[in-house]
């Protein structure tokens, strides 16, 4: 499950990021920098017990030649970090993974050239796919609710949550304010994206969850569980509201029965 902020107002530098991973504390996440094998033959992430400033440090890079060209670069400066959540397989669930964990990265090239993203990594083992958990929805509620915090702290411009999409919007797309043409199950819209849509079109809109952020961005869910995403009748009445802006509803949720 990924979650992903565009263009934020609060990611330059180390100083965010720092910020960024206390978010994660309050959230009840364990940082951690590295792993060992059990005597189970399990991989146990290390908890990280040093010093919290020492942590970031270590997760920021300046860069060296920043290039707003090439987002995906060690060149640019960024971060990149790994959190313990608090969702606990147990023992007998599962042959080799503990814990369900979160990789935050990012690139902090200034407030028209950053971005944000968090993946939730469920894969018990490496032949099972992340949707095989029985934590999935569990997790995907908490990056709900995390995401709502990040958003408060990065104030970014758009954000989505969604499991693996194969088709989401480009930092450039963004940038220049174009339309969206896709609504995720999660759905963080900046002040600016409400000027564009209106706060009573996304207000109004059948998801089931619609909440005005405190910035007065907007934040929309599709249905209340992943596990069991908007179908039939309800599926058509959000696809003729948003269609009129151009917004199709996402179709290729993994638990909808019409995927693949």
């Amino acid at each position: 499950m990924q979650l992903y902020f565009y263009m934020c107002a609060n990611l330059q530098g180390v100083a965010d990021v720092s910020r960024l991973v206390n978010i994660m504390l309050k959230n009840n996440l364990v940082l951690t920098r590295e792993s060992h094998p059990t005597s189970d033959g399990k991989l146990g992430p290390i908890p990280y017990q040093g010093d919290i400033l020492a942590f970031v440090q270590s997760a920021y890079h300046s860069g060296t030649t920043p290039n707003p060209d090439k987002l995906i670069s060690s060149r640019n400066p960024g971060f990149r970090f790994k959190a313990i959540t608090p969702i606990k397989y147990h023992t007998p669930d599962i042959p080799r993974y503990d814990y369900i964990t979160v990789t935050c990265s990012g690139i902090t090239l200034g407030p028209n050239n950053n971005y944000f993203t968090g993946l939730m990594d469920f894969r018990t083992t490496p032949e099972l796919s992340d949707t095989s958990s029985p934590y999935f929805e569990e997790g995907a509620q908490f990056l709900v609710q995390l995401g709502i915090d990040l958003y408060e702290s990065l104030r970014p411009r758009y954000g989505w949550l969604e499991y693996a999409p194969h088709d989401f919007p480009s930092l450039a797309t963004v940038r220049v304010e174009k339309e969206l043409n896709t609504l995720y199950w999660g759905n963080y819209f900046g002040p600016q994206y409400v000027e564009k849509y209106g706060s009573k079109f996304l207000l109004d809109s059948p998801c089931w969850r619609k909440e005005l952020l405190p910035d007065g961005g907007v934040f929309l869910q599709l249905s209340e569980l992943y596990t069991q995403p908007v179908s039939g009748a309800q599926q058509r009445m959000l696809q003729e509201y948003f269609s009129s802006r151009g917004i199709t509803i996402y179709a290729d949720n993994p638990f909808d029965e019409n995927h693949g």
